[in-house]
């Protein structure tokens, strides 16, 4: 029987309590998914990506040093570098595309995991934090924008959802820009997440969660002073500024006082 990292179990195993079929693939020499899954309809490619604490960290807590880790709070490298990753390995299995192809990241950090969970969902939709005044009033509040950037769901249409998972929860995040995502909401693992609450999507954020978003694509986004711009003639906001504001966290092992 083929060995599975303890978020690999997670995922097979939430995956088969929603009455799903799940075929471990066996690792060999070129990288490939995690899981097969049958059972519903087109049925589905998953790929497992993990996310643990730097080795930095980890080496400054066995010193007994103090670890000191800073993460964005909305888009971040890792999804992207992960989902790149996640593509090759979906269409090694499934090169016609015949099945959902579904991202889970499984977030397995000690330190800043709630910021860990936040920047991975702000890759999936490209999220950055906005500091913006009312008209009329000189107080400052903080928002949020999809689309700021170009995230891994705009860039990937090829994944049609995402599983954030802590092992104590799970986010799921739907891909907007898929074109198999009208399908994918009529399927038993949409359905199942749907029941317990709606899933993670463009729509709801902005609809439901008072989300800004860059709804036009020709906006050139890496430049600030433009993307500041859009935001004030489409929202009616003033003195916008994007911001990438970051969580700051330190750990330290303190030894256990003999008595």
């Amino acid at each position: 029987m083929t060995n599975l990292f303890p978020e690999e179990s997670e995922a097979r195993d939430f995956l088969e309590t929603r009455g799903l079929t799940v075929h471990v693939i066996p690792a060999g020499s070129a990288k490939t998914p995690e899981f097969l899954v049958d059972g519903d309809a087109r049925g589905y490619v998953v790929e497992v990506k993990a996310r643990h604490d730097s080795r930095e960290w980890s080496r400054a807590l066995r010193r007994g040093a103090v670890a000191y880790q800073a993460r964005p709070i909305g888009y971040g490298r890792w999804a992207e570098y992960v989902a790149r990753d996640a593509l090759k390995q979906l269409q090694s299995i499934d090169p016609q595309h015949g099945r959902w192809w579904i991202l889970w990241l499984a977030v397995r950090c000690h330190a800043g995991t709630e910021a860990m969970v936040r920047q991975a969902i702000g890759s999936l939709f490209g999220i950055r934090q906005v500091a913006y005044c009312d008209p009329g009033s000189q107080d400052a509040t903080m928002g949020r924008c999809l689309f700021a950037k170009p995230g891994v769901f705009e860039r990937h249409p090829e994944i049609v959802a995402s599983v954030v998972a802590t092992g104590g929860g799970f986010a799921f995040c739907v891909n907007e820009f898929a074109t198999d995502y009208d399908s994918f909401q009529s399927s038993a693992l949409y359905l199942s997440f749907a029941s317990i609450h709606p899933p993670m999507s463009a729509t709801d954020l902005t609809r439901n969660r008072g989300f800004f978003q860059i709804a036009d694509r020709s906006v050139a986004r890496h430049d600030d002073h433009a993307l500041a711009s859009y935001l004030e003639r489409a929202y009616g906001i003033e003195n916008a500024i994007m911001l990438d504001m970051k969580d700051h966290s330190a750990s330290m092992i303190v030894p256990r006082r003999q008595r």
